[in-house]
């Protein structure tokens, strides 16, 4: 499993799964994967980090951060 802070990051703004789906330009499910920590293509992972408005690095932990 991937971490991340998607989903903190997410209910900070707060914003539903649906509302960063399309901020994103994502389908919600995928947002939803990235949640639960399950592979999603890094552009995708990109496009969540730049709706969010946070550096990639601040999302989604590299293996050696875990």
């Amino acid at each position: 499993m991937k971490k991340n802070k998607v989903k903190q990051f997410r209910e900070a703004i707060p914003l539903s799964i649906a509302e960063l789906a399309r901020k994103a330009d994502l389908a919600p499910q995928t947002v939803t994967k990235m949640e639960k920590g399950l592979p999603t293509r890094k552009y995708s992972e990109l496009k969540v980090a730049k709706a969010l408005q946070k550096k990639y690095e601040d999302v989604f932990l590299s293996d050696k951060d875990i």
